[in-house]
C-alpha cells in the first residue's frame, strides 16, 4: 500500500513512506525519523479532531501506551495530542500479526505456543503493573517479531481504578476474545485480560477461536453460558488454557501465577520462531497494521467434537450500541433472566405440524424423519452459515438423540477440501460450485459415478448501511448504489440521490465508501447485484475481491465499526451485523421501496430461477424483480454433497439432517438469527433432491 493523493508526506518532523492501514479513528503510516528509525504513526481523521470527547479518549490512549515499556510491547516514541491533527508514533515492529501468521501458515506448534504464552504473560504483567487493563487482547493485536511477540493497541485500555468512557449497558472489546463478565456487567479487571489470553492461545494452537458466532449476541451467549471449543488443542496446553478460560474471574490464575507455572516447565523454542523469516530486503513488506485497531480479527472457530451443549435460557438486554472511535467492537450486555430462549427446537421427533415457517416452508413440504439416522456426521465450510448450523445441529440432535453432528466453519473453500478428502460427509458454501470443482468431486463421489451438487439451505439478506445523522429511511436504487460505490457520486446531496428522496434535507457531506478488505462472498453477492441490476454504471464482474476504490474494512464486524464511527459513510454487510445502523431502503421498481429483511429475501427467492441437473439447485436471483416486498441483495448458502457415492455409513444421517435443516422447525429458527427461510417451492425441490441422494 502506497501513499494516496491527499496523504501528508510528513508528520511531526517524521517522513511518511507508506500507508499501513486505515480505520474509523485514523490512518497508520510507516514513518522514518531523521536518523532512519522506522515508526508506525497513527494520524487522526480531520472530522474527529473537533470532538472534545474523542480528544479525551486519544489522550487516554497515548497516556496508557506511554506507561507500558516492557520488552513485549511496542513503545511510544513520540506523540502530539494537541496538534490540529493529533498523532501517535510507536516503534515499528517488523513481522506479521498472530492472525496473519496463522491465516497464512496454519496453527503454531505446541512449543511455539508456549513461547508465545510466556511473552504475552510478561506483556500483561507489565501492563497490569502500570495500573492498566488492556481490554482488547486478540490475534490482531499481537505482532510476531523475530525476538518475541509484541502486544499493541492501547486504544481502549484504561486504569484499573478509572471510570470507563462508555455508556451504561455497553462494553467495548472484540467479542470472541472478551470475558464473560464483560458481557454480563461491562466490568473488567486483570482477570479479563487473562481470559483473553486463553482465547488467543487457543487461536494460535488451532486456528480458531474458542467461542464462535457471526453476531456479537451469538458470541456473547456462548462466552457466558457455553464451554469453549478446544478442538485441535494439544493436550499439553489444556491445563493452561482451561484455567485461563474459567467463567469465574476469581478462579483464573494471575499473571504472576502463570509466569511461575510457565517458568517451571521445560524450555521451548521462543515465540519468535513463530514469525516467518523473510528475506531482509522484503521483511518490512510483511506486516500487520501496527496499532492493531484497523480491522477486528476473529479467528474462524470450529464446533466441539461431541454433542453441542444445551443452551441455558437467557434474555438479551436491549441496549443502544455505542461505537467509540477505537475499532474494538461494542456489544450489548447479557443478563440472566427467564425470557424466551434463542429458538432452539424443542426435543422429540419432528412431525407434520400445521405451523408454517415465516414466509417459508409449510409443514406439508417440510417433514423429516430420524429413521436410520445414527452415529456421527462431520461437516464444514461457510462461516456465514455457522449460526444457522448451530441451531440446526442443536435441534436435530435433540430430535434424533442417537446422532452427533460436528461442524467447523473454516470457510467455503476449506470446507470443500474436507469434503473432497472425505474428512467431511458434507460441506457448505456461499456460492455454487464451478465446473472445475464439480470435476474434482467426481473421484470422491463413487469414483466418477457421481458428482457434487449444490442444495440451498438458507439465505442471508445483505444490507447497505449508512451513517448520515438526521436522515432516516434513505432510499437508493441500483444505479445510485453503483455510482456511489464507484465514486461517481461523492456527495450526499447529489441530484440523483435527491430525486430518490423528495422532501428530504440531504447534507453536502462527502460520501465515505467502505468495502470489504478481505476476499468475501458478501462482496461477490453485492458486486453481482450491481453488475446485474445496473450494468451501465457498474462495469465490474461479480468477485470476492473488491474491484475499485474506497476505504477498507475487515470482515462484517469491521464494516459495522467503520460505518458507525464515520459520518457520511456507507458500506455493505450481512443484515445481522448491521445491528443499530441505518440501512438503505431499495427502490426496485415496486410500488414501495423495499427494506432489507428476512421476509424480503424469502420473497425474492420465491421469484428466483433455480436451475441445475443431476440434483443440483443453483439459484439465480432476479435483481430487477418488481415483486412487492422482494429484497434481491441476498447471499444464498448451500450444502455440498454427492448426488451418488456418499458414504454408506452416514448416508441416512446425512439425509435426515438436511431434511431437518429445511423442515418447518429448521427454517422457523432462521429469521431470529438474521437469515431468510427458503420459500415453499424451493424447499420442496431441495427435499426431493435429498431423498434421491445415494
Amino acid at each position: 500500500m502506497t501513499l494516496l493523493d491527499g496523504d501528508p508526506r510528513s508528520v511531526g518532523g517524521y517522513r511518511l513512506e507508506d500507508r499501513l492501514g486505515a480505520g474509523g479513528m485514523g490512518v497508520v503510516f510507516l514513518g522514518r525519523s531523521v536518523s532512519g528509525r522506522l515508526l508506525a504513526i497513527k494520524v487522526i481523521r480531520p472530522e474527529l479532531v473537533t470532538d472534545d470527547a474523542f480528544r479525551v479518549r486519544f489522550r487516554q490512549e497515548v497516556a496508557a501506551a506511554r506507561q507500558v515499556s516492557g520488552a513485549f510491547t511496542a513503545p511510544v516514541v513520540d506523540a502530539d495530542t494537541d496538534a490540529e491533527q493529533p498523532w501517535l508514533a510507536t516503534l515499528f515492529v517488523p513481522g506479521p500479526s498472530l492472525h496473519q501468521r496463522v491465516a497464512e501458515q496454519g496453527p503454531l506448534p505446541e512449543g511455539q505456543v508456549r513461547g508465545l504464552a510466556a511473552g504475552l504473560v510478561e506483556a500483561l504483567r507489565d501492563i497490569h503493573r502500570a495500573g492498566l487493563i488492556h481490554r482488547d487482547l486478540k490475534p490482531g493485536n499481537v505482532l510476531l517479531a523475530e525476538d518475541g511477540p509484541r502486544v499493541i493497541d492501547f486504544g481502549i485500555a484504561r486504569a484499573t481504578a478509572a471510570a470507563p468512557l462508555t455508556r451504561t449497558g455497553v462494553v467495548v472489546g472484540t467479542p470472541a476474545f472478551m470475558a464473560p463478565e464483560q458481557f454480563r456487567t461491562g466490568a473488567v479487571g486483570p482477570a479479563g485480560d487473562v481470559f483473553a489470553l486463553g482465547s488467543v492461545l487457543v487461536y494460535a494452537a488451532t486456528g480458531h477461536a474458542p467461542f464462535d458466532g457471526e453476531s456479537s449476541h451469538g458470541i456473547g451467549f456462548r462466552v457466558v453460558y457455553e464451554e469453549p471449543d478446544l478442538t485441535g488443542l494439544p493436550e499439553g496446553l489444556r491445563p493452561l488454557v482451561e484455567s485461563c478460560l474459567s467463567k469465574d474471574p476469581d478462579a483464573r490464575p494471575t499473571v504472576d501465577e502463570l509466569l511461575a507455572s510457565l517458568s517451571s516447565e521445560p524450555k521451548n523454542r521462543s515465540a519468535a520462531s513463530a514469525a516467518p523469516h523473510p528475506d531482509p530486503a522484503t521483511r518490512n513488506l510483511h506486516r500487520a497494521a501496527p496499532l492493531g485497531e484497523f480491522g477486528p480479527v476473529v479467528g474462524e472457530p470450529a464446533r466441539p467434537s461431541g454433542a453441542l451443549p444445551r443452551r441455558k435460557r437467557a434474555v438479551l438486554v436491549a441496549a443502544a450500541v455505542l461505537v467509540v472511535a477505537s475499532l474494538a467492537v461494542t456489544v450489548p450486555l447479557l443478563a440472566d433472566g427467564s425470557g424466551q430462549g434463542t429458538g432452539s427446537a424443542a426435543g422429540g421427533r419432528a412431525s407434520g405440524s400445521s405451523a408454517s415457517a415465516p414466509g417459508g416452508a409449510s409443514a406439508s413440504a417440510a417433514d423429516f424423519s430420524c429413521a436410520g439416522a445414527t452415529g456421527t456426521l462431520q461437516g464444514g465450510g461457510s462461516s456465514a452459515l455457522n449460526t444457522a448450523m448451530h441451531e440446526w445441529i442443536t435441534g436435530f440432535q435433540q430430535a434424533c438423540p442417537s446422532t452427533t453432528v460436528n461442524y467447523s466453519p473454516t470457510g467455503s473453500g476449506a470446507g470443500f477440501l474436507t469434503f473432497l478428502d472425505r474428512t467431511a460427509a458434507f460441506a457448505t458454501s456461499d456460492s455454487t460450485l464451478d465446473a472445475s470443482e464439480v470435476q474434482q468431486s467426481q473421484k470422491r463421489c463413487a469414483n466418477g459415478a457421481g458428482r457434487a451438487v449444490d442444495l440451498p439451505l438458507a439465505a442471508t439478506p445483505l444490507a447497505v448501511a449508512y451513517n448520515l445523522p438526521g436522515v432516516a429511511g434513505l432510499v437508493l436504487d441500483a444505479s445510485a448504489l453503483a455510482k456511489i460505490f464507484d465514486s461517481r457520486i461523492d456527495r450526499w446531496n447529489d441530484a440523483a440521490i435527491k430525486k430518490l428522496n423528495p422532501g428530504v434535507e440531504l447534507p453536502s457531506t462527502a460520501i465515505q465508501v467502505f468495502h470489504r478488505a478481505d476476499a468475501s462472498y458478501t462482496t461477490q453477492a453485492f458486486t453481482g447485484y450491481l453488475a446485474a441490476a445496473a450494468p451501465q454504471y457498474w462495469t465490474y464482474a461479480a468477485d470476492t475481491a473488491w474491484p475499485t476504490g474506497g476505504q477498507s474494512a475487515t470482515r462484517s464486524s469491521g464494516m459495522t465499526q467503520q460505518v458507525a464511527a464515520t459520518t457520511g459513510s456507507i458500506g455493505y454487510l450481512d443484515l445481522a451485523s448491521a445491528g443499530q445502523l441505518d440501512t438503505v431502503r431499495l427502490d426496485t421498481g415496486a410500488a414501495e421501496p423495499v427494506t432489507a429483511d428476512a421476509a424480503g429475501s424469502t420473497k425474492a427467492l420465491a421469484s428466483a430461477k433455480a436451475d441445475g441437473d443431476g440434483g443440483a439447485l443453483a439459484v439465480v436471483l432476479d435483481p430487477a424483480t418488481p415483486a412487492k416486498g422482494a429484497y434481491p441483495i441476498t447471499l444464498l448458502g448451500y450444502a455440498v454433497v454427492c448426488d451418488k457415492g456418499n458414504d454408506a455409513a452416514t448416508l441416512k444421517t446425512l439425509r435426515a439432517f438436511l431434511s431437518y435443516a429445511t423442515s418447518t422447525r429448521g427454517q422457523r429458527a432462521l429469521a431470529a438469527q438474521g437469515y431468510a427461510p427458503l420459500p415453499d417451492t424451493l424447499v420442496e425441490r431441495v427435499q426431493s433432491a435429498v431423498r434421491t441422494l445415494g
